[in-house]
């Protein structure tokens, strides 16, 4: 529940917009304060797939020989200066712009993801908190011109707030949002996406917050939405500097996104494309390192997999509908860069009986690096049984698996780079 408080129009405006003089009507701005805090019971399996042990340069590079290499280059030699010339040679049949250092030996580890546990198993269930508070102003001017702030601030995680401050301006033109975290207008315009779902495990790529967007959606942005025309709606999105410095230097500058979503009865459709265009190219390629090197960094190195360089263009489009009482929604989404590509689908459905809701989702995200049609996927599955417990306060049980498979993860001993985990929570929810 929103508490509300009725300002003056001067000091209304004087809150909103600090220096801000036009007239306003009768009805004055008005101030609404709201927020909520939860408190959660939350259980994982996140130790069950445990680390991998270091893997030394011999193992590592073998297992690219057998896979990718055709030119009978094995590791099999304790000599350094013929593990580099062996190792460069099998880089020529894979990625000719990544080269051995000069000190690589048989003993030269690479490192695999840690899970964060250590020796350590779980502790179930993990009790915890979250706190947010909710801020806005919204009035119209006496021209008609409709102002509104809104303002969200994550208690929990101060850090967390990029994206949650914007001021929307409307009237017979439409209305021109203007927000930190760039409002991108594929994901505006994007219906039919339940992805994005809490996981444990060792990987998370959020479903299509990751791949219905560019690399260049970042800094303050604008986005203009267009009066609606015959069930059609048209979003266009403006990032003038992802990083929001105010300096040409900026890898992303003007980025810019078209979205359209139309409905015809029960039936919505919409997407949009975001392109993106770097100052600078990928790096081409580089050094292994000797010391310190991650097996992921080096595939990423050698099948060029890095999702946020180069020139990006994120696409996406989605559908849903209601059906006898059931919501059902379903959408696709891609970002496609000089180096790795990430395409995320996914299905979800929702509906209610007597007090309880229910919601099911699936969605599946796949890394395509740019060489060798190495890739990495995620699949997850998940759903959320909730109930009103009273006014303002909610009770939601939720569970979700996370199926993961990590190319360079595979090389190592244990899970081998197949992943599974569980999540599973009972929260309790109070708003205001």
């Amino acid at each position: 529940m929103d508490k509300k408080i009725l300002l003056s129009g001067a000091a209304a405006l004087l809150l909103v917009g600090g220096n801000m003089t036009a007239p306003v009507n009768a009805s004055a701005l008005s101030l609404s304060i709201g927020g909520e805090t939860s408190v959660s019971a939350t259980m994982t399996d996140k130790c069950g797939d445990a680390n991998q042990d270091d893997d030394v340069l011999a193992t590592f590079f073998d297992t690219l020989h057998d896979d990718y290499d055709t030119g009978g280059d094995a590791v099999t030699t304790t000599s350094a200066g013929t593990i580099k010339t062996t190792v460069d040679a099998i880089m020529d049949d894979i990625n000719t712009d990544v080269v051995a250092a000069a000190d690589l030996t048989t003993s030269t580890a690479f490192s695999y993801l840690d899970n964060g546990c250590g020796a350590a198993s779980e502790d179930n269930p993990v009790l915890g908190w979250s706190k947010e508070l909710s801020l806005g102003a919204s009035g119209t001017l006496a021209n008609g011109l409709s102002v509104s702030w809104s303002n969200t601030l994550d208690l929990t995680d101060l850090n967390a707030e990029q994206g949650k401050n914007s001021v929307t301006f409307g009237g017979a033109f439409g209305t021109l949002k203007i927000a930190d975290g760039a409002p991108n207008a594929v994901t505006a315009a994007l219906v039919g996406d339940s992805s994005g779902r809490a996981v444990a495990g060792f990987n998370d790529w959020e479903g299509h917050t990751t791949s219905a967007k560019t690399a260049g959606n970042g800094g303050t942005g604008l986005l203009y939405t267009a009066p609606s025309m015959g069930g059609m709606d048209l979003m266009v999105s403006w990032a003038p500097n992802a990083s929001d410095s105010g300096l040409d230097d900026a890898n992303y500058q003007d980025t810019f996104g078209l979205g359209l979503q139309f409905a015809a009865g029960d039936i919505t459709i919409g997407g949009g494309i975001q392109s993106a265009s770097a100052e600078s190219a990928c790096a081409a390629g580089g050094t292994i390192v000797a010391a310190g090197s991650t097996a992921q960094a080096a595939y990423d190195m050698i099948f060029k997999g890095d999702i946020a360089c180069g020139d990006q263009t994120a696409t996406a489009i989605g559908a849903e509908f209601a059906a006898g009482g059931i919501d059902l929604g379903a959408s696709w989404s891609n970002r496609d860069t000089d180096e790795g590509d990430v395409t995320t689908m996914n299905v979800g459905m929702s509906t209610s009986f007597g007090d309880y809701g229910l919601s099911m989702d699936w969605t599946n995200t796949v890394k395509e690096y740019a060489l060798e049609n190495v890739e990495d996927e995620q699949t997850i599955i998940g759903a959320t049984l909730s109930t009103d417990l009273g006014d303002g306060v909610g009770l939601g049980l939720s569970f979700s698996s996370n199926d993961v498979s990590l190319a360079s993860e595979e090389n190592g001993g244990g899970h081998a780079g197949e992943l599974n985990n569980y999540r599973a929570q009972a929260k309790i929810t109070v708003a205001f």
